[in-house]
């Protein structure tokens, strides 16, 4: 049974896949029993796969990204216990190997190249071998400190007041609303009902769909206004009449520039013949003056 188990091993390990165990087993129980039971198999290439929709782990986003890490690997025995240091290099059940493609599936959901990367706090890092654990530590430590609290809180600040609807979808806009004042609640710090209102309320108020819907709106408050103005777009979606041609009224609005330009010009050529015409008269009488006979 040794030796099977031992083949096995060394089948799963050629295959480039770590051997997991379930949580569910008990202390005391086999780990042959494990291998033959509930086991299930996860490799980086799986792991990669699991953490695709995490979003990339900037200065700013530390508590979102953590969140969705969390949620997303505890479907994985054993995996937050490797997270949280329960299952050390002495633990029966430490598994070196699939440590390491925790690590390295870490690693794929860390933003490299934006501006606000996090590469000082991980080549500090990788100079020296560290477990699943002292990574995660180490980046929690790094990045939740007061100064960086701070600095993200004043990037949401200016995200939210830089935020802009397009193609008149205020379902997505409300939802980029809610995701800044989410990442701003999990800093602590949580955005006022007022602020949220007023930036909802800049972004809509002048457009054609939904400025009566603003305007009219008794509750001054961010939920009343997010669902009156969903219930708006969905009334207009489902009902092609109150549709209001966006392209067409810009068209609209170039042509009457159009117009207006169009006028100017002529009313400015009609002036320009006037001046010339009464230069002309005025040449002419000159011209008659200094032609007329002298009395003596």
């Amino acid at each position: 049974m040794a030796e099977e188990t031992e083949t096995q091993a060394s089948a799963s390990k050629a295959k480039g896949e770590v051997e997991v165990l379930n949580d569910n087993t008990d202390e005391g129980t086999n780990s042959n029993s494990d291998l033959n039971g509930d086991s299930k198999q996860y490799n980086f290439h799986t792991l990669a796969k699991l953490l695709e929709l995490v979003p990339k782990l900037t200065l700013h986003n530390y508590y979102s990204w953590s969140t969705h890490i969390k949620s997303f690997l505890q479907s994985v025995p054993h995996v937050m216990k490797h997270l949280k240091g329960a299952y050390d290099k002495k633990h029966t059940k430490w598994n070196c190997a699939f440590d390491d493609t925790l690590i390295n599936a870490l690693h794929g959901t860390i933003n490299t190249i934006s501006k606000y990367n996090v590469n000082y706090l991980i080549l500090n890092i990788i100079r020296e071998y560290h477990t699943f654990h002292q990574v995660w530590k180490k980046i929690e430590t790094g990045l939740t400190n007061e100064a960086t609290v701070t600095s993200c809180q004043l990037a949401l600040i200016a995200q939210l007041g830089d935020i802009k609807m397009f193609n008149s979808n205020t379902q997505k806009l409300i939802q980029e609303i809610r995701s800044i004042q989410m990442e701003s609640s999990l800093l602590g710090k949580p955005f006022a009902n007022d602020t949220l209102f007023s930036n909802l309320q800049k972004c809509t108020i002048c457009h054609p769909m939904y400025k009566e819907t603003v305007t009219t709106i008794s509750q001054l408050n961010f939920n009343a206004l997010t669902t009156a103005l969903i219930i708006c777009q969905s009334a207009i979606e489902n009902n092609p009449t109150y549709k209001v041609d966006l392209c067409q009224a810009g068209a609209r609005i170039a042509g009457s520039d159009n117009q207006d330009e169009s006028a100017k010009v002529d009313k400015k050529d009609e002036k320009d013949k006037k001046d010339e015409k009464d230069k002309k008269d005025d040449s002419h009488t000159s011209a008659r003056v200094a032609t007329r006979p002298r009395k003596i």
